[in-house]
């Protein structure tokens, strides 16, 4: 008879104030950590030893790095999604504005997380499946965004006008993970990060427009 191999457990929540004190140490000491390398490169001692933590807390908290490795991708992953849903379900954001605070935020979480993200890219180049959580959230706030879009402009978007909604989306998206592996300099172009930033938000805003009916149309189609 085969044994059963049993999923491996969720983080345990923490529950008294110093466990979480603890808690939150070990993961903003292993965002630091992943600024200089890469999660393969650090070790359990590496973060209980700069976290001020011991061992014993961490494998009760994590059980494995690779558990944590996955709660450092969720929490992030919460925090993002959060708040991009409460900025598309602000009425008092006006749609206009939403593509330039997207793009922030987005920028924003790419550079809170930018080594948590370049050890995911290089783990999916290497055949690992922890970037399809990323991908489905992010497509979530695509999803979202295009139900304020139809609201904005009066009528559901067509096939067409959805995918080119997505394209500047993934457009987003690639770049920023582009610049967060640093590939741009490579080529001695890297752009400094205040130009990167207004360079980013102009061609996204203006790929969001190219995608979305004019204003010309949109009154054209309601009268």
């Amino acid at each position: 008879m085969s044994a059963t191999v049993s999923a491996p457990l969720p983080p345990r929540p923490p529950v008294q104030q110093r466990s979480l004190t603890s808690h939150r140490q070990m993961v903003d000491v292993a965002l630091r950590l992943l600024d200089e390398r890469d999660i393969d490169q650090i070790s359990i001692r590496d973060i209980v030893g700069a976290s001020g933590t011991s061992n014993g807390s961490f494998y009760h908290r994590f059980g494995t790095k690779e558990n944590f490795f996955n709660y450092l991708i969720d929490d992030m992953l919460e925090r993002r999604e959060s708040g991009a849903v409460q900025q598309l379900n602000d009425p008092s954001i006006a749609f206009d504005a939403l593509s330039e605070i997207l793009a922030r935020s987005a920028m924003a979480n790419f550079q809170r997380h930018a080594g948590l993200l370049r050890s995911a890219i290089r783990r999916h180049i290497a055949g690992d499946d922890c970037w399809n959580r990323i991908s489905k959230m992010s497509r979530r706030i695509v999803v979202l965004y295009l139900e304020r879009a139809a609201a904005f402009v009066g009528r559901p978007l067509d096939a067409a006008e959805a995918e080119r909604v997505y394209f500047a989306f993934v457009w987003l998206y690639g770049l920023l993970a582009y610049r967060t592996l640093g590939l741009n300099s490579v080529h001695g172009y890297a752009m400094p990060d205040q130009s990167f930033e207004a360079e980013t938000i102009r061609n996204f805003r203006h790929l969001i427009d190219q995608a979305l009916p004019t204003g010309k149309q949109k009154q054209n189609s309601a009268s």
